[in-house]
This record gives C-alpha cells, sequence and structure tokens, in this order.
C-alpha cells in the first residue's frame, strides 16, 4: 500500500515573506491609524485612560521598529536564504512558530498587566527562532556548495542575534533606566539603516540590470568598505557621544555620518542607470536609498549645530528622514516587487502603486518641513499619507500574498 502523499501548507505558510509582509503590513497600518487617534485627541472615551506597557510613545517607538520593520526583515531574509543557498529553507511549523511568537508579543505589549520578564520574552522569541532558522538554512547550504560559501551571508545571522540582544537591553532599560530608551532605539534605527543599504546595495544593480537591461558598473575598489564602514561606525561613535556629551566624540560622529552620506551617494550614483525615473519599481527604490543617506547628512548638521548652539534644540530631524522616507519607502518597495516575482507574476507598478510610492516621499517630506510651519496638521498629514499608501499596498496585495502562485 503506497503511503498518502501529505497535503501541502497554505499558500501563506509556504515561504516566509508571505505572512510577515502581510501581517506586518496590517499591525503597522493600524498602529499608524492608533497613532492618528492619540495625536488628535480621539480616542474612545472607554480607552481615554488607557496605556500600553511602557506609555504610548515608548510603545509607538518600539512597535514601530522591532514590531514591523523586524518583522520585514525576517520575512526578507527567511526568503533570500532560500535563493543564497538552493535550499527549501524553514519548515512551514517552524514559519508558523516565528509568527505566532512575533503576533503574541505585539499582543502583549497592548496588555499592560503582562509582566516585564513575559513581554521581553516573547520579544526575544521570534527573532531568536529567526537567527536558528537562518543559521540552519546557512549551513545546509554550506554543506552543498562547500565551507563559505555563505560567508557573505552569515553577518545576517549575527545581526538577527543583535536584536535578540537589544530586546532584552530594551526591556531591563525600560525598568531601571528608562531616559536611556531614547538613545537605544536610535541605535536600532541606524542599525536598521545599515541592514537597509547593505541589502540594497546588493539587490539594486540587480534590479536596475534585469529592468532597464543595462550592464551594472563595477564599484571603485574601496567604495563598499568605506560607505558600510562608516555607516556602521556612525552607530556606536553617536551613542556614546549623546550618552558623555564629549566635544571630540561629536566631532567624530559628525565626520564619520558626513563619510558615510558621500560613500554612499557615490555609491547609489555609479547603481543608477538612464530610464530609472520612469520606472516606480525602481525610483522608489532609489528615492528610499537617497532618503538614509539624507539621514547621515541629518545627523551631522544635528551634532554640529547642537555643538555650537547647546540651546539650539534640534529635534533630530533624521530620525523621520531614515524611518519615515528611507525604512518604510525601501520596505514598500521591496515588498511590493518580492512579491510579484516570488507568486510567479510579471514585476512591473500595480494600479496606484505609483501613487503609494509618492505618498510616502510626501508624507517624509511633511514631517520634516511641517514641524516648523504648522506643528498639529503636519503630523495629521503625514500619517495620513502612510496610512493611504499602506492601503493601496494592501489592496492590491492582499489577495497575492495570500493566494497560491499565477503560475501553479
Amino acid at each position: 500500500m503506497s503511503q498518502k502523499a501529505s497535503t501541502p501548507p497554505l499558500p501563506i505558510w509556504q515561504i516566509a515573506f508571505r505572512p510577515f509582509f502581510l501581517a506586518g503590513t496590517v499591525f503597522i497600518t493600524l498602529g499608524f491609524i492608533l497613532w492618528a487617534l492619540l495625536l488628535t485627541n480621539n480616542l474612545p472615551d472607554s480607552l481615554s485612560q488607557y496605556q500600553p506597557y511602557g506609555g504610548w510613545f515608548v510603545w509607538h517607538s518600539h512597535e514601530m521598529i522591532f514590531g514591523f520593520v523586524q518583522a520585514i526583515a525576517i520575512g526578507f531574509l527567511l526568503t533570500a536564504s532560500r535563493n543564497w543557498t538552493g535550499q527549501p529553507g524553514i519548515s512551514s511549523n517552524m514559519l508558523k512558530a516565528i509568527v505566532l511568537a512575533w503576533l503574541t508579543a505585539r499582543v502583549a505589549w497592548l496588555t499592560p498587566t503582562i509582566p516585564t520578564l513575559v513581554i521581553m520574552l516573547l520579544d526575544m522569541t521570534a527573532p531568536l527562532l529567526a537567527t536558528l532558522g537562518l543559521g540552519k538554512t546557512l549551513a545546509m547550504g554550506e554543506k552543498e556548495h562547500g565551507k563559505g560559501s555563505q560567508k557573505y551571508n552569515w553577518p545576517f545571522v549575527a545581526l538577527l542575534s543583535a536584536f535578540t540582544i537589544i530586546q532584552m537591553v530594551f526591556h531591563l532599560l525600560l525598568t531601571s533606566q528608562p531616559e536611556n530608551i531614547t538613545y537605544l532605539m536610535q541605535v536600532a534605527v541606524l542599525m536598521m539603516a545599515a541592514m537597509t543599504l547593505w541589502v540594497a546595495g546588493r539587490v539594486l544593480p540587480f534590479f536596475t540590470r534585469a529592468r532597464l537591461q543595462s550592464p551594472a558598473k563595477d564599484l571603485p575598489k574601496g567604495l563598499l568598505e568605506i560607505s558600510m564602514g562608516s555607516s556602521w561606525l556612525v552607530i556606536p561613535f553617536y551613542l556614546a557621544a549623546q550618552i558623555t556629551e564629549n566635544t571630540a566624540l561629536i566631532i567624530i560622529t559628525a565626520i564619520l555620518a558626513i563619510c558615510a552620506a558621500t560613500a554612499q551617494s557615490y555609491r547609489l550614483a555609479v547603481f543608477y542607470r538612464p530610464g530609472v525615473s520612469k520606472e516606480p519599481m525602481l525610483w522608489s527604490l532609489y528615492l528610499a536609498f537617497a532618503w538614509l543617506i539624507t539621514g547621515y547628512g541629518l545627523i551631522s548638521i544635528d551634532l554640529i549645530v547642537n555643538l555650537s548652539n547647546p540651546s539650539a534644540s534640534v529635534q533630530l530631524p533624521w530620525l523621520h528622514a531614515m524611518t519615515i522616507g528611507g525604512l518604510l519607502s525601501m520596505i514598500i518597495s521591496m515588498m511590493a516587487r518580492i512579491s510579484l516575482g516570488h507568486t510567479g507574476r510579471k514585476i512591473e507598478a500595480l494600479s496606484y502603486m505609483t501613487l503609494s510610492f509618492a505618498l510616502l516621499q510626501i508624507a517624509t517630506l511633511v514631517r520634516l518641513l511641517g514641524p516648523s510651519v504648522a506643528p498639529s496638521v503636519s503630523y495629521v498629514l503625514a500619517i495620513s499619507c502612510v496610512i493611504i499608501a499602506l492601503g493601496i499596498f494592501l489592496f492590491h496585495y492582499g489577495k497575492i500574498l495570500w493566494l497560491p502562485r499565477a503560475d501553479d
């Protein structure tokens, strides 16, 4: 008697990008709606006295990065590792476990009666499981293709491990030194920015060549090392400069930020090809890369202004250049492309996705320039643009991420 073939998992559980792109986008959309209601004092009366774990500001800061950006990064890395290694990647059951851990942590944050230790462990579980899954896939790739074949991919395992540790540090600080949470979140944003530039630098030339059928140029010798080295070095020096307020450290950090902005700009210019501006699926990626570069430039300005005039009280505009213009724009653009390519569909901008990309640029500009003109209006306008952009993505990609491949 022949053994009955096992039933394949539902499409949503067949590959990591599907549940994380879908659930992550739904979560961040609801998160921005909730944040808009808070900023405009429109929460229902029944919730007027409610506070999530850590308070609303801490919740917003944490969940935008660790609730959303980290989830998308996990989905991307666990998907990309299949291509890097030629391996099937994590099982559907492992994927379900990671998604469940991520989702449980999101709910726990909104349940203030849950003990800190429990929320900390829940927050650490998803990146830890993803680290193990990614490491196993890379190890299988090296077993098949030879030791060292994945040497350029192992750093992503270290990065996921670092985010597991940062989650632990975050909760320890929240209970003992909450005044230092801001520093940790700035470090997390800078780490995500550096990782995004690292990944984008690997895929952007390929995407450009594939779409425009034009050969990629080689980067000048040493440019990759300078651009990425300065981007990573900004992180410890910025943290040290903020904590100590040491003049020498501030100057060094400003120089490193300028170096990162300049080298990454040169890198982006090498990637660029005539025709990019006519392709929404490309110019959206290039603009996101440019916003991250802008963030480094604003860091240097922020540091120099505050050094020369301590009473200037600059409000860290680089954070929103990097988070909305850089990370969110890059994520939406990458998800739009990956979701089509990995479901057997033609890679082209779907209806209104060009508007979605454009709204994210508008939101970034409004968030950077608006506070000095009309603070309350600019916040609502920027968030409205983001919510509409996310809604357009979900309208198009909700079914794509849930349903089988187009070529099945």
